[in-house]
């Protein structure tokens, strides 16, 4: 059991990692003996196995422990064994004698100590952990740090730490059974065809990207020439897309629902057409307005439901006022006769009141936080939180998107480069589940994007890296599920252990799980990221308060055994 000493202001933000971080742990109670204390306090004599201390300014044991402090003004990346990561708010680097725990990343400065006093072990950090984590899951990190996933290493290095002391831990990861991850596959719907785009800046733009920058494109060798032919021949086909007697090459719905068959989706629809949000709050740009709406393509989106895909909100004015966001949620609910959605706000727009706003006007989700110009970990993880301020509503970030990926003025990468991007998010997944949303446009199949090729490509790749794909609303459900389970008392015994929860209600699909990790040797000396998960192994919560699990063909097992050697058995 870990106990928590913190700020009264960070309350809710210590309540929210221990949700992403699912695992034993209560606020310090002086009566209680605890294995570890977590403090952002300045404090020095508790009774436990391991005392960590995050704080950027001096406390009283640098004193006793003869530690010299210096504030850090100039922050460079931090380095954990091989992983670097942020930090955003106050820090300080330590000079001592103590080992070193984590060091700048030029290894000039150290700002992790680790201090053996009594048989006890002091862990002293010089950074504020919940400060961190509330900046990750507010503001969010600037696209420069997006492709690290901060949030995910505080939580690896806490649980390596606790293992290295050899404390037994248990967690419930978040990881569908059977699978190493989620994919959750979304569309944003911004245009519905060219047939509603005559000789306006849309239809100009398209002809002068698919002519002339496809061309310059080509001869730079960022794009096939067979690409060049099928962009000028879907601009020759023009006139007969207007006069009805050519297929409309932006209306991609059919395609998609070939291509997603099987892994499930959710397609973001616009509830008002011409209308780019309300000036009083941000000074929308007339590009934001959208030629068509829910009502235009009313039929096809009942389609979409019946064959399994998930309809949700594109909003425009509900990032900010929660009346015009009932609004756009009843007018996409009344159309296509449903209860309850999610939302992904026009062009992401989104600030630190948008939580409340959206939970207001009724959704259950969100899915806006991401980057328009990058592709990552904008709050730092793969898994949905809640956010601050919001009692129910919760975040599924966004973490790839085409158009930040291909985009001139963004990313503007290569196939190569985009794929290499990807696969480093993918392993982000494996190595610490959750869900990897996804958005890639309703027009990026056709042309001038023509980016479905490496859309297909990106979905077999992630099914053989073992995603489990759910429409949004569906991986969201799972999440609230994951959260709803409390520990009321773990106990460690020689031939096992014995955990109690607070509710029994643990079904779930797909099924959630119970990790438990035995501390080892290896662990403390081991530089793999999966080192952790080496020395655990995992069993299905059941519909049961209480749980025992024997262990002792796991804990005799040879180090050469396999995952799937291990004689585990779990009794109600």
């Amino acid at each position: 059991m870990i106990g928590v000493i913190s700020r009264e202001n960070e309350a809710h933000i210590v309540k929210e990692f221990f949700q992403l971080f699912k695992t034993p742990w209560e606020y310090y109670l002086p009566q209680k003996s605890y294995d570890i204390v977590l403090s952002t306090k300045d404090v020095h004599q508790m009774e436990a196995k391991v005392l960590l201390i995050y704080n950027s300014r001096m406390c009283m044991v640098d004193s006793i422990h003869g530690i010299v402090t210096q504030p850090q003004d100039k922050k460079e990346l931090l380095k954990y064994k091989n992983h670097e990561y942020p930090i955003y708010g106050n820090q300080l680097t330590f000079i001592s004698s103590h080992p070193p725990l984590i060091q700048t990343k030029g290894g000039s400065g150290i700002a992790g100590l680790k201090i053996n006093a009594n048989k006890k072990q002091v862990l002293r950090i010089g950074y504020d952990l919940f400060e961190e984590i509330s900046f990750l899951l507010t503001e969010g990190q600037p696209k420069e740090n997006a492709i690290i996933p901060t949030l995910e290493i505080h939580i690896l290095m806490l649980r390596d730490w606790i293992l290295q002391a050899e404390i037994p831990l248990v967690e419930i990861p978040p990881i569908p059974a059977g699978h190493k991850f989620f994919v959750c596959l979304t569309h944003d719907v911004d245009f519905a065809g060219i047939r509603r785009h005559k000789f306006d800046p849309t239809m100009w733009g398209f002809i002068y990207r698919a002519l002339v920058g496809s061309f310059f494109a080509a001869l730079k060798g960022r794009l096939s020439w067979s690409k060049v032919i099928k962009k000028w021949m879907a601009v020759l086909s023009l006139p007969g897309v207007y006069l009805g007697l050519a297929r409309d090459f932006w209306f991609q719905f059919d395609r998609y629902l070939k291509i997603d068959k099987n892994f499930g989706s959710t397609f973001f629809i616009i509830p008002f057409k011409n209308s780019p949000g309300d000036e009083k709050a941000v000074k929308a740009s007339r590009r934001r307005a959208v030629r068509y709406d829910i009502t235009d393509i009313s039929k096809l989106a009942k389609a979409i439901l019946d064959e399994g895909y998930e309809i949700g909100l594109h909003g425009i004015d509900a990032w900010h006022d929660s009346a015009k966001g009932r609004q756009e949620m009843n007018r996409i609910c009344e159309v296509v006769d449903c209860s309850e959605i999610g939302v992904r706000m026009h062009w992401l727009y989104f600030d630190e009141h948008s939580p409340q706003a959206l939970e207001k006007a009724g959704f259950i989700y969100d899915s806006s936080f991401g980057h328009n110009d990058a592709v990552g970990h904008r709050a730092g993880t793969t898994q949905a939180f809640q956010p601050m301020g919001a009692q129910i509503l919760l975040e599924l970030p966004l973490h790839i998107m085409d158009t930040a990926l291909f985009y001139g003025k963004r990313m503007n990468l290569s196939d190569s480069q985009a794929a290499a991007l990807c696969d480093r998010l993918i392993e982000d997944a494996v190595r610490f589940g959750g869900s990897l949303t996804i958005n890639w446009h309703h027009r990026s199949l056709a042309p001038e994007r023509l980016w479905g090729e490496f859309y297909s490509n990106l979905l077999r790749e992630l099914e053989a890296r073992g995603a489990y794909f759910m429409a949004a609303m569906r991986v969201v459900k799972w999440f609230q599920k994951r959260r709803e389970i409390l520990f009321e008392e773990v106990c460690f015994t020689k031939s096992g252990l014995k955990a109690r929860f607070k509710r029994a209600d643990f079904d779930c699909d797909p099924p959630l799980l119970l990790r438990v990790y035995l501390p080892s040797e290896r662990v403390s000396t081991n530089d793999d990221f999966l080192s952790s998960a080496q020395n655990s192994f995992e069993v299905i919560l059941s519909n049961a308060r209480d749980m025992q699990i024997t262990f002792e063909d796991v804990l005799n097992r040879e180090p050469s055994e396999k995952d799937s050697d291990r004689s585990v058995s779990a009794k109600e």
